[in-house]
């Protein structure tokens, strides 16, 4: 039963790797975009660990690493913009060993080329969803009805599928106290493959640009009380983040000036996404759909790429026995997810924790008074071994050398 219509919605790195393996394997995938076209651009996401085995099983190493940002380091400044700490790029961004770095829409494009030819319903998102004994009946927004053995929701963070089928979003997100932003900002420092950030203890603002010759990428988060906004009003969302941040210093009245200009402006609440189990029948979930470990974990796109080469190869060694498949798959990624998410929950803690008066919070506030650059590469080097053993916490299964014996 390898020539198995399936239908993945979202056409991200969870999705797209996701198509690559199906075909690979003899399914016969379909998917379905709800934006116009591929989306290109985005900001820069991070593999590692046994990440970078899926993308070498797929050929991809090389290419991912010649359009790797290649970024030199990063500057910690103060509220002043005077330097209080430097870092390698590597070291700044957690990063180890082969571990690479690159823009979102770079890696969705490589991708994208492996799946040339296969059917995409871009422009278009699923509505309804009807499970039955001979398969699954999907309705489109803008094209006809079609029948699938099985669906498998990529969509991301608010997941339509999920919704659809498991529940609605608040059955499953787990809500961090923090609120991120990132939009393009005109590259006025002249930044050339390096960074810049401020941070006190609940709001912090990440500035870069892989080259002085392009725009910068602004990058806001923040701990708050639980805010109440519209997803689509974007007016809303840049008041909001102007009233968090109006007595910050540094450039922040220089980009949130320039954010009203921008036109990719983005703004949402931080949120892991925590399932019992992650498939209901013909239907499963893949990639932030499923368990989104949250951007401050800084693991998405690598649970995203072993979710799916997980999941395919699942599919393809059960030979069509669906329930069978989606049960190793979650034997086999859960403690995997989970490690992952906690490291996302304790960045969370420790800014939304960051106005208690308790020891902790104490000896780092006296540490960055007194040795705010060695403070800051310590707490780094802790970090960085915490997300290696995260980032490396299973062990894949060469499928394709198991479908050869």
């Amino acid at each position: 039963m390898r020539n198995q219509r399936i239908l993945i919605s979202g056409a991200g790195p969870a999705g797209l790797t996701l198509a690559y393996w199906l075909r690979y394997y003899g399914f016969s995938p379909t998917l379905v975009e709800r934006s116009p076209s591929l989306r290109i651009g985005g900001y820069k996401v991070d593999i590692r660990g046994v990440a970078l085995e899926v993308v070498k099983y797929m050929g991809l190493y090389g290419r991912v690493k010649d359009l790797q940002t290649n970024m030199l380091g990063a500057s910690v400044v103060d509220k002043f913009g005077q330097e209080i700490a430097q870092m390698n790029g590597d070291t700044f961004n957690l990063r180890i060993s082969q571990d690479l770095e690159i823009i979102r829409g770079d890696l969705c494009r490589i991708l994208a080329q492996q799946i040339e030819g296969m059917t995409c319903l871009f422009n278009d998102s699923v509505v309804a969803i009807s499970q039955g004994h001979e398969g699954v009946e999907v309705e489109f927004e803008n094209h006809a009805p079609q029948q699938f053995d099985l669906v498998i929701g990529a969509d991301g963070l608010h997941s339509t599928v999920r919704k659809l089928v498991f529940g609605h979003d608040s059955c499953f997100a787990k809500e961090l106290g923090l609120y991120i932003s990132i939009f393009s900002v005109p590259n006025a420092l002249g930044l050339h493959r390096w960074e810049m950030e401020y941070a006190d203890s609940t709001k912090l603002v990440n500035l870069y640009s892989p080259s002085k010759d392009q725009d910068a990428k602004a990058a806001f988060l923040f701990a708050s009380q639980a805010l109440r906004f519209d997803i689509r009003d974007v007016q809303k969302q840049q008041q909001l983040l102007s009233e968090v941040y109006v007595r910050v210093g540094w450039e922040v009245p220089k980009l949130l000036a320039a954010m009203k200009q921008s036109k990719d402006f983005y703004f949402d609440s931080i949120a892991q996404i925590c399932m019992s189990h992650w498939s209901d029948g013909r239907v499963a979930l893949v990639g932030d759909a499923g368990y989104c470990p949250s951007p401050v974990s800084g693991q998405g796109t690598s649970l995203a790429l072993v979710g799916a080469y997980v999941l395919a190869g699942e599919l393809a060694l059960a030979k069509g026995d669906y329930a069978q498949a989606f049960s190793q798959y979650e034997k086999q990624l859960r403690k995997y997810v989970e490690q992952n998410q906690k490291l996302g929950r304790n960045f969370a803690k420790n800014m939304t924790e960051g106005h208690k008066k308790n020891l902790t919070v104490w000896l780092h506030d006296q540490f960055m008074r007194l040795l705010p650059g060695r403070w800051i590469k310590f707490v780094t080097k802790q970090a960085t071994r915490r997300v290696g053993r995260a980032a490396n916490a299973v062990v894949l299964k060469n499928y394709t050398a198991l479908l050869n014996q």
